[in-house]
């Protein structure tokens, strides 16, 4: 970014999203609770609402949990609830299937 400054940056980063049309981003958090000034903090939340994709997702775990956002563009997926819970169905599926394996 010091060579070519920031608008450089911006616009090879710009670039390389507008070609992408699904990112799927992992963010591991805390694995304990955490506070701020003595509140807890029951969840975590990632989003970018910037990025020109059809489909967008953000995993991020907390405290032994993990929360998946799913970002959407509506004239392309039209009915985003319909995919969410494809993704708990399947989801379900796997812990079933991990747990006859064991």
């Amino acid at each position: 970014m010091s060579l070519l400054g920031p608008k450089a940056a911006y616009v090879l980063n710009y670039r390389v999203l507008c070609n992408t049309t699904f990112t799927f981003s992992n963010v591991v958090g805390p694995q304990e609770v955490i506070t701020i000034t003595g509140n807890p903090i029951t969840f975590l939340r990632v989003n970018t609402s910037s990025i020109p994709h059809s489909l967008t997702m953000h995993m991020v775990s907390y405290a032994g949990r993990a929360d998946m956002q799913i970002m959407v563009a509506k004239d392309i997926i039209p009915d985003p609830e319909f995919l969410a819970k494809c993704f708990e169905d399947a989801l379900a599926e796997m812990k079933e299937a991990a747990a006859a394996a064991v």
